[in-house]
């Protein structure tokens, strides 16, 4: 993905989430470490959201897959400067497992959630540019809804403009 497709996922986030996300406007923007930082930042600026907060979530400890997930740091309140919960934004570059979301919603369980894009299994329907629920639900519920614009079928690395140099790597050797 190019910037100019990083423009128009968040462009189309920006108009259509307060009303699928039933808010009149968020007050604070919070992006999933590392890669939903630059998104996190072009949606908080396209909808006109001053407070920007991020949180990191680690499933690994070197090679070592941790037996449960834990946050990177301190974790944001559960409410913005409103005080409503809903009012909360997290936005991650890409949703495929649902691991991190599904985490996510236990300590944010009244947050909207949104990624620029969505790896779905080969053979789905590629969408462009509009809004697509995708549950990261272990049973589809629908609070566990993320709203995405791009639906992407590949099992390959999706690349980013800002992806580290061991990403752009490892997805070069799976082209």
């Amino acid at each position: 993905m190019g910037w100019s497709d990083i423009d128009a996922c968040a462009s189309a986030l920006a108009e259509r989430l307060p009303a699928a996300c039933g808010v009149a406007a968020f007050d604070r923007v919070i992006g999933i470490a590392r890669g939903g930082l630059i998104p996190a930042v072009l949606l908080a600026s396209r909808l006109g959201v001053k407070r920007v907060e991020s949180i990191q979530v680690r499933y690994y400890d070197g090679d070592t897959r941790l037996d449960a997930p834990t946050v990177v740091g301190d974790t944001p309140a559960v409410c913005g400067p409103s005080g409503d919960p809903q009012r909360t934004l997290l936005v991650d570059e890409l949703v495929d497992s649902g691991d991190t979301l599904r985490y996510l919603r236990t300590i944010f369980p009244e947050a909207s959630m949104a990624t620029l894009v969505a790896r779905q299994v080969a053979g789905a329907p590629e969408e462009e540019h509009g809004l697509l629920p995708w549950s990261c639900g272990a049973d589809g519920a629908a609070e566990s809804r993320v709203w995405v614009v791009r639906s992407i079928p590949t099992d390959r690395w999706i690349l980013f403009p800002w992806s580290p140099p061991e990403d752009v790597a490892a997805g070069t050797a799976n082209s």
